[in-house]
């Protein structure tokens, strides 16, 4: 569905309207016990700078409220995921700490802040302790739940996440977790069930609410090749949220798909003027490439470079990036270094097909074929797993099962970087000669 630095950026929300209940529902949740905290609510358009401001003129007045510390963390931690900015992490870092030194016992709020921190960083297992310890104090704290939810997602602990998001569901009904439950039958492969569920996420919340969701059912129907119905969501957001970040992202894919590569660069440049992720970046660089403009791809990918470069710097673990960006574009030792450092750490699905990419650019199909099955072992319906799949299975002679995987990629998502789609139809077109 969507990799920021984690899946769903963070998409932390507290304060979230529109609760829909995904499986079962129960009570509401308990209105805030200080209605006057800033909320910080991820994804929602709204003006974070202003939220800080806020936040921070809250903590002048009032500097022993450990519940404003703690939300001012949660929103440094959304202000380095929309800038792209990795010092700001230091921030939350302070603001965390700055909490908890004030209210050490019973903190969730910090702790969740913390395991949001831990989470962008890359560093899941320690996102996932902080989340549990949060929920032993309060089991229905919106951040600690979906902190919870992504360390077990990005840990590849796939049939806890989907339990926890079941539980997630019956305690805090909410636009945060119905995403999360979208994502989770995405990665099962079953867009239709992960489009109902964010159709009534959209339907339920009010009209600020309605982007986000909106947003992910855009994307959804694009790897159906709903091309128009995803132009309709995406409309529809703009109209809501003229200038909504993830919208854009979302158009410039869409944009893709629909041939219209000149107007998806123009498009990614707004992205990366924004947020410049390694991923935005890359896509990009890609595009470019694909468009013969030589130079202006090589640019972009220094930037790649530079930007992973700071990211490392300040603490983000960035192994699952450099390891594609490096096994498509610069060393693929590096990229088998790499890959296999986080293969140490987490076994999700994204982490498999990297490394087995990483082993087939450097040789070595045997051994990335084990791997490569358990990237698809869900069905998830990513275009870069299958290809990836069946470009292994060509080098090891394995032509129909190549063939069949080479197919199912170039037919999963029609946004797809035009480069690598390119990529796999020259290895189906030699394999189909051979017949």
């Amino acid at each position: 569905m969507r990799r920021s630095l984690t899946v769903l950026g963070i998409g932390l929300v507290l304060g979230v309207s529109g609760g829909i209940g995904v499986a079962t529902t129960s009570e509401p949740p308990p209105a805030s016990t200080n209605p006057s905290i800033a909320r910080v609510v991820p994804d929602s358009g709204s003006d974070l700078t202003a939220t800080i401001t806020s936040l921070q003129d809250t903590l002048r007045r009032l500097p022993k409220d450990h519940v404003s510390w703690a939300n001012l963390s949660l929103a440094y931690v959304e202000q380095a995921r929309i800038t792209g900015l990795a010092s700001y992490y230091e921030k939350a870092d302070e603001a965390a700490a700055r909490s908890l030194s004030i209210e050490p016992d019973e903190n969730f709020p910090a702790l969740g802040a913390r395991g949001a921190i831990a989470a962008a960083r890359h560093d899941f297992a320690a996102a996932l302790a902080d989340a549990d310890r949060a929920l032993a104090i309060n089991p229905r704290d919106l951040t600690a739940l979906a902190v919870r939810i992504d360390a077990l997602t990005e840990l590849g602990r796939y049939t806890e996440q989907l339990r926890a998001v079941r539980a997630a569901d019956r305690l805090r009904p909410s636009t945060t977790i119905a995403a999360r439950y979208a994502y989770a039958y995405e990665l099962r492969g079953d867009l239709d069930l992960s489009g109902d569920v964010l159709q009534r996420a959209a339907e339920s919340g009010s009209l600020a609410d309605k982007a986000y969701p909106l947003t992910l059912r855009a994307d959804i129907l694009r790897k159906q090749g709903r091309l128009q119905a995803a132009g309709r969501d995406l409309a529809t957001v703009r109209q809501v949220l003229p200038t909504y970040l993830p919208a854009l992202i979302s158009s410039a894919r869409l944009k893709t798909a629909r041939g219209d590569l000149e107007g998806a660069v123009a498009t990614w440049q707004s992205v990366v003027a924004q947020q410049p992720l390694p991923e935005y970046l890359t896509e990009l660089g890609e595009l470019l490439q694909y468009l013969g403009r030589t130079d202006e791809a090589k640019a972009q990918f220094a930037v790649v470079r530079t930007t992973i470069e700071l990211l490392n710097a300040n603490g983000v673990g960035t192994d699952l990036e450099t390891a594609l960006f490096e096994a498509d574009h610069g060393s693929a030792k590096r990229a088998l270094t790499q890959a296999r450092a986080e293969w140490d750490r987490r076994t999700s699905v994204h982490v498999a097909d990297a490394l087995a990419w990483a082993l087939h650019r450097t040789g070595r199909d045997a051994e990335a074929l084990p791997i490569t099955r358990a990237a698809t072992r869900l069905g998830t319906p990513e275009a870069r797993f299958w290809i990836h799949r069946g470009t292994i299975e060509a080098a090891l002679g394995m032509t129909a099962e190549a063939r069949m995987h080479l197919k199912r990629g170039l037919a999963t998502d029609p946004g797809m970087s035009p480069l690598q789609r390119a990529e796999a139809r020259a290895v189906l077109r030699s394999l189909e000669a051979r017949r």
